[in-house]
């Protein structure tokens, strides 16, 4: 199957195992298509696609039919109904009401119109933006349940183990008013429990779990491109598909979608096996100490902003005086030098019980079984001191531009979506609708402030957090990284001011710390939106006080990422207020301006209007986001080149 193929939102057949789709339905197509058809294709989707307005109409009309259910109405009857008829436009409004109902009954929770133009368009296969605090978890789950009504699997995709539990228990009721199954996948789960919670109706569970378990199954039994093939294979060795985690991917609806499919897009996930060769120890021992001698200018040369170390001649020539294979030698000392000096402790990783741990540089949380490749994080661990773990060796990989994309039916939400619709179309062939907010936004924002250290940058930020404090608000401080983090809880502490830090060493505790951040006088420091997902439900006190009052001294690569942090104030109505500190010294800031021009502006910055510098930071910031857009872009292109090459050698990833 092609996505010329692809069902659209009327389709009257369910998505799911069997003849038409094979025993492990997915599409195959997807990198092999010519880009001008598949560009067409998508372009056609986009114009044919209903927008909002035919959304919130829709809601309205699911709203009359919710008045109109009978008390008798039966779950059962109705995913018969859509089994045997499929779920079209006018049975798809009949499921989404038979479900807002259910979710009446059993959580207490009245979808309002928004929630219902939401999972109806979810239903419809857009990505929706959603304002933050408009309630998603309810919206996927009315259009998860209505979907697995109609017999397709469904995966809820989220963001970190802690909202899987926490949704997959929070939505139990409803899908069991429905007659449905509900299960969850998080890390610590093993293959079995993996293969059962795979096999219920709706399963939870993060993007980085699911495209793993995706790697495995690849790599357990190749999958045939055709599926009429797959399905005669599947049903005459039943153990073919039995050995599989996965039922296939029917539809996945993926929360913080922004998030997983564009911030995320750019690093491949790597199924890895150990290397049963022995670590080179001494080698890699010698590689570090040289690189500690060479300078950089002389020995080896790095971009402005780049990830990517290069040797002189100087450099190639201490390579070269090392022993073993000249060019492994040099390979080595440009990983030794790029573990010295692009990556850091507390940004990059952190050392926790005598091993380096990554830190996902998206949500700030530490990325358990995570490593870096090609001895980057064996180096990394000499540089730290600790004990060196077991190198691994590829055994698969994929980007989530490539995975998500595989789908039958594919849809996502996020407060934060607008900005990046035109990548969403181009890369995974869906609309974006935005949909207003349920009731009037109440959110302030005063703009951006400039200082010219990141010390004077956190004196500012102490002084206005406690003045907001001492008046009964709450305060939310978002930073870059967990020594920033710790930077700033040291200029609180010298204050004697009560603060609460919640970064990756505090990941257990995130969802208590985060939903205590609404209590009136309450300083709450974040490492990277940790905690995002989970409520600031905000003291009576507070609201009367004003809400509660973002600090954004995060220096994002997207003005989307800074709406993200921003957005946890001021939600459904409630009040409050954002702000936006920079500092000219903070990391990565090379990246954005040329290095000149951050010299003057730490000359002139007090004699220039406060407009000046900060529109100077976000013209720098939309240039960084165009450069990473681009990036992303050729990385996709890398990637179906080789699909091509590859599928004249047969079947594969």
């Amino acid at each position: 199957m092609t996505l010329l193929q692809l069902p659209l939102p009327n389709r009257t057949r369910a998505l799911a195992p069997g003849i038409r789709y094979g025993r492990y339905p997915q599409l195959r197509g997807h990198d092999a298509l010519p880009d001008l058809i598949e560009a067409s294709r998508r372009q056609l989707q986009r114009l044919l696609a209903p927008g909002a307005s035919a959304h919130l109409a829709a809601a309205e009309r699911i709203r009359a039919r919710i008045r109109d259910i009978g008390q008798d109405a039966e779950p059962a009857a109705m995913g018969r109904a859509l089994r045997r008829h499929g779920l079209d436009a006018d049975r798809r409004e009949q499921a989404l009401a038979l479900a807002a109902r259910a979710a009446s009954h059993t959580l207490g929770l009245t979808a309002h119109p928004v929630q219902l133009a939401a999972a109806h368009a979810l239903l419809c296969g857009a990505f929706v933006e959603l304002a933050t605090g408009e309630g998603k978890t309810l919206a996927i789950a009315l259009a998860a349940g209505s979907a697995a009504l109609a017999g397709t699997p469904v995966h809820v995709v989220t963001a970190n183990d802690y909202l899987v539990r926490r949704d997959a228990a929070d939505m139990s009721p409803l899908y069991k008013a429905l007659g449905l199954r509900t299960d969850s996948v998080c890390e610590a789960d093993g293959l079995g429990r993996r293969h059962d919670a795979y096999r219920a109706d709706i399963t939870y569970v993060t993007s980085r779990e699911l495209t793993f378990d995706y790697l495995r199954d690849s790599v357990l039994m190749p999958f045939e491109p055709d599926p009429l093939t797959d399905a005669v294979r599947g049903f005459t060795d039943p153990s073919r598909a039995a050995r599989r985690a996965l039922q296939g991917l029917c539809m996945a609806i993926v929360d913080e979608a922004d998030s997983v499919l564009i911030d995320e897009a750019r690093l491949p996930l790597i199924l890895a096996r150990p290397d049963t060769a022995s670590v080179d120890t001494r080698a890699l021992t010698a590689a570090l100490a040289c690189a500690r001698r060479l300078q950089h200018g002389l020995h080896f040369r790095r971009q402005d902003g780049d990830e990517r170390i290069d040797l002189t001649e100087a450099g190639q020539a201490a390579a070269a005086a090392l022993d073993g294979d000249p060019r492994l030698a040099a390979a080595r000392l440009r990983q030794a030098l790029t573990a010295l000096h692009l990556y850091r402790r507390d940004r990059d990783y952190v050392v926790k019980d005598k091993q380096v741990r990554i830190v996902d540089i998206h949500s700030g949380r530490i990325a358990d079984k995570r490593a870096w490749s090609r001895e980057l994080h064996r180096f990394i661990e000499l540089k730290e001191g600790c004990p060196l773990g077991t190198e691994n060796r590829t055994a698969a990989q994929i980007t989530y531009q490539r995975f998500f994309p595989r789908y039958l039916h594919l849809c996502g939400v996020s407060g934060t979506l607008r900005e990046c619709a035109a990548e969403l179309a181009a890369v995974y062939g869906r609309s974006t609708v935005t949909l207003p907010t349920h009731q009037p936004l109440c959110r302030i924002h005063s703009g951006a402030r400039v200082f010219v250290s990141r010390d004077e940058m956190w004196d500012a930020c102490v002084a206005r957090a406690t003045t907001l404090a001492d008046t009964g608000r709450a305060v939310l401080i978002g930073t870059d990284s967990i020594r920033d983090s710790r930077a700033l809880s040291a200029h609180f502490a010298a204050q004697g001011a009560a603060h609460q830090v919640l970064d990756a060493l505090q990941d257990a505790d995130e969802a208590a710390v985060v939903a205590a951040a609404g209590q009136s006088a309450r300083i709450t420091i974040s490492t990277r939106m940790a905690g995002r997902g989970t409520d600031i439900r905000l003291g009576g006190a507070v609201r009367e006080a004003g809400g509660l009052h973002v600090i954004n001294c995060q220096h994002n690569s997207t003005a989307r990422t800074d709406r993200q942090l921003l957005g946890r104030c001021a939600r459904q109505g409630d009040p409050g207020s954002a702000e936006d500190f920079r500092a000219l010294d903070a990391d990565g800031i090379d990246a954005w301006l040329p290095p000149k021009l951050i010299r003057l502006l730490r000359v002139a910055l007090r004699r220039l209007p406060d407009w000046l510098p900060a529109a100077l930071l976000r013209l720098a910031q939309t240039r960084h986001s165009i450069h990473d857009r681009r990036l992303r872009a050729t990385m996709l292109r890398t990637e179906q080149d080789q699909h091509r090459r590859s599928a004249f050698r047969g079947p594969g990833l």
